[in-house]
């Protein structure tokens, strides 16, 4: 009988042992775990400022293609930036404005574990231009080739400033300090930076006659020589079967879709 209650004793003990051991071992596991579920959010909302400075960097590139030297005045560095904050980096139920004036606001659920803003203010989000990261429209264009391969560009009017490049950097707050949970992110000093490029001026003619005015000035034939006497020569050689070229108005060479083609079926 003895026996028996020894061996129930000490079957009893190996189960308590094990429990302990499954405890201290849920103990280590909790310890990596935890604070791994905790940080899990915080690389999402990683992962969406990024995906913002990317949205912002394209906004701000593709605004120079519809405001260039070519078209009209490029939109002034410090309202292109405030646009770019609200939009992007606001609240959504936020309206947009376009004045200077106007303060972004942040949005607000942008935080850390502990309630804290990861963009303190909207100071944190810059906007710049070019690889060397200027503060002018000028210093995004990269130096263009365009006019070794067609000197006469300037003639044309055409546009050589080349590729232009929008940067938008976001410096993002570090953790609290002290846990050392969270490691390393109290001590990233973490910039999120995207870039986008475009090419304003791809010398592609708005109409007929932005064509006809810039190659109409690498032709000035008849300012050189007057249309008169084009046409005597002409006469000369082909008896008056072919007109005289007009060199420096290119409207003769128009391609005109006839009016009878513009007009829409009559429904009965």
């Amino acid at each position: 009988m003895s026996g028996l209650v020894h061996k129930r004793g000490a079957r009893a003990g190996a189960v308590a042992a094990m429990h302990g051991q499954a405890l201290t071992e849920f103990l280590v596991i909790s310890l990596v775990l935890i604070p791994l579920f905790l940080l899990l959010p915080v690389i999402g909302k990683y992962q969406d400022i990024s995906h913002a400075s990317q949205m912002a960097s394209r906004y701000a590139a593709f605004d120079a293609v519809l405001r260039n030297d070519g078209n009209n005045s490029q939109k002034p560095p410090a309202q292109l930036q405030n646009e770019l904050r609200q939009r992007y980096f606001g609240p959504a139920q936020a309206g947009i404005r376009s004045g200077p004036e106007q303060e972004a606001a942040l949005k607000d659920y942008w935080n850390d574990p502990f309630g804290k803003p990861l963009i303190r203010n909207p100071d944190d989000i810059a906007l710049s231009f070019g690889a060397s990261h200027g503060d002018r429209h000028a210093d995004g264009y990269a130096k263009a080739s365009d006019t070794l391969l067609f000197p006469w560009a300037s003639l044309a009017g055409l546009s050589a400033n080349g590729i232009y490049r929008a940067n938008v950097a976001v410096r993002l707050a570090n953790l609290p300090e002290g846990l050392r949970s969270i490691e390393p992110f109290d001590k990233l000093d973490l910039t999120i930076e995207r870039h986008a490029s475009v090419l304003p001026d791809a010398w592609t003619a708005a109409s007929p006659v932005q064509a006809e005015q810039r190659f109409g000035r690498m032709a000035p034939i008849n300012a050189l020589m007057p249309e008169d006497l084009i046409s005597l020569a002409i006469e000369y050689v082909d008896l008056g079967k072919v007109e005289a070229p007009r060199f420096g108005n290119l409207a003769a060479w128009r391609d005109v879709v006839p009016q009878d083609r513009l007009q829409g079926k009559k429904t009965p």
